[in-house]
C-alpha cells in the first residue's frame, strides 16, 4: 500500500496571536526555538508521510527562508503553494492537489501542537472505507461534532444538519481525506466543512475517530499570546512533552547565543532566543525573549513576550512588546 501524503493548513493570518503574527506567520512562531509547523511536519513523517506540501499566505518570505528557496524539511521534499487570495480550508486543498496525487491524504492544522495517534487514524480509516475521517477529541475546544461511537461515523457538524444524537466531540484540526474528495471541492474559495456535508447528504460515510482526554494525549492550540505562553509552561514537564520530535536538545530554554547578565533573575519558565540579551539586576518571569530582544539593565517583565522589535524598559506585565 503505498505511503499517504500530507497537507499542512499554514495560511491564516492569525489574528488572535497579534502582534505577534505582525512579523512572523503564526505557524513560525517559535516554541523553544522551534517554529511551530514544524511539529506538524514532524508528526507526519513520523507517520510515514511520504509527500509534505502546506498552502502560505500572509510574510511567504518567511516560509522561504526556514525551507529554502528549493523547499525541505529534514531532507526531505516539501512543496509549497502560496495563496495570493485566501482559499479556506476546502479552496487549499484543491488547489494542492498536484502534490496530494491520487493516494490517501492527511490534513493536518499547521496552528496546533499534538502528539496524537496518526497511524491508528489512518488504519482506521481505510479500514472503514470512509470518504475522510476526522480525529476528535472529548475535551477542551468547541464541541460542534455529533459523533456515533458505536458505528465510527460523524452525525453532524456545527449543528447543519440538526441532529441531536450522537456524542458531543472536537474536532482535532486533523483528518484523512481519500483523493475522491476532490470531486466534492467546487472551484474557489470553500470551507473543507462544508464540503463534508454536501457529501454527507447525498450518502458517504464520513467517519471519526475519537481520543479521550483521560489518554492524556497532547494537543494545544497556540491561538493567543496567553496561550503561547501557555504552551511552553506546559511542555516546561517532560511528561507532555511530544514523542516524535528529533531536534537535539529540544527543548532549550535559554538559547546558546543568548546572555544573561550574572545579576539578572529568572523565575518560572523562561526561554531566550538566539541574540537575545539582558541587561544588569533586570527581571524576567514567565515570559519569552525572541531573537535579538534586549532587556535593558534594571528593567522588570511578567507573563510577557517580547518580539525583538526594540528595547525593554521599565516594568511590564502580561503584554506582548
Amino acid at each position: 500500500m503505498s505511503s499517504p501524503t500530507a497537507f499542512v493548513l499554514a495560511a491564516g493570518l492569525g489574528t488572535r496571536l497579534a502582534p505577534l503574527t505582525d512579523i512572523l506567520p503564526k505557524p513560525l512562531v517559535p516554541i523553544y526555538h522551534k517554529p511551530l509547523v514544524t511539529f506538524a511536519l514532524d508528526s507526519l513523517m513520523a507517520a510515514g508521510v511520504g509527500t509534505l506540501a502546506l498552502n502560505t499566505h500572509h510574510l511567504p518570505e518567511k516560509f522561504t527562508e526556514l525551507f529554502g528557496v528549493v523547499p525541505t524539511y529534514r531532507g526531505q521534499a516539501l512543496q509549497l503553494f502560496h495563496e495570493p487570495l485566501l482559499l479556506d480550508t476546502g479552496g487549499g486543498i484543491r488547489n494542492a492537489r498536484s502534490a496530494l496525487g491520487n493516494s490517501t491524504f492527511f490534513l493536518y492544522n499547521g496552528d496546533i501542537l499534538a502528539d496524537l495517534p496518526l497511524q491508528k487514524l489512518l488504519a482506521s480509516h481505510r479500514a472503514s472505507g470512509a470518504l475522510a475521517t476526522l480525529l476528535l477529541r472529548d475535551g477542551g475546544g468547541v464541541a460542534n461534532v455529533r459523533f456515533d461511537v458505536a458505528s465510527g461515523e460523524i452525525l453532524d457538524m456545527r449543528g447543519t444538519l440538526g441532529v441531536k444524537e450522537g456524542e458531543r466531540t472536537v474536532y482535532s484540526g486533523i483528518a484523512v481525506f481519500e483523493p475522491a474528495i476532490f470531486d466534492w471541492i467546487p472551484e474557489g474559495r470553500s470551507s473543507i466543512i462544508d464540503v463534508l456535508l454536501d457529501a454527507k447528504r447525498v450518502g458517504e460515510r464520513i467517519g471519526g475517530m475519537l481520543v479521550r482526554e483521560k489518554e492524556k494525549n497532547l494537543w494545544l492550540d497556540i491561538g493567543t499570546p496567553e496561550a503561547y505562553l501557555k504552551a511552553h509552561q506546559v511542555l516546561a514537564d517532560p511528561s507532555n512533552r511530544p514523542s516524535y520530535v528529533v531536534d537535539p536538545g529540544w527543548p532549550e530554554p535559554l538559547h546558546p547565543g543568548a546572555k544573561v547578565d550574572e545579576s539578572a533573575l529568572l523565575e518560572g519558565t523562561v526561554v531566550l532566543g538566539a541574540g537575545a540579551r539582558v541587561g544588569a539586576r533586570a527581571l524576567l518571569r514567565d515570559s519569552i525573549l525572541w531573537p535579538g530582544s534586549l532587556m535593558e539593565a534594571g528593567s522588570s517583565i511578567s507573563a510577557c513576550v517580547v518580539r525583538g522589535i526594540g528595547p525593554v524598559v521599565g516594568t511590564h506585565q502580561g503584554v506582548v512588546l
